[in-house]
């Protein structure tokens, strides 16, 4: 089972990374008997949440414009 590319998750809010995406991998490879594709869904799973945690730092009010 290949892993799926991580582009469409520039458009999803950080929650929505977290706890649809990350959950889904999370599943998926609980599922994965080969240690090798569990391990390339848990490397997605932490850059999915590595993601989502950039998106809320550059979210956050002390970065944003003030005018």
């Amino acid at each position: 089972m290949p892993t799926r590319k991580i582009s469409q998750a520039v458009y999803l809010a950080a929650t929505e990374l977290e706890e649809v995406l990350s959950k889904e991998r999370l599943a998926e490879a609980d599922e994965v008997s080969d240690g090798s594709q569990c391990k390339a869904l848990l490397r997605e799973i932490a850059q999915l949440r590595m993601y989502a945690e950039a998106k809320r730092w550059i979210e956050s009010p002390g970065l944003k414009s003030s005018g």
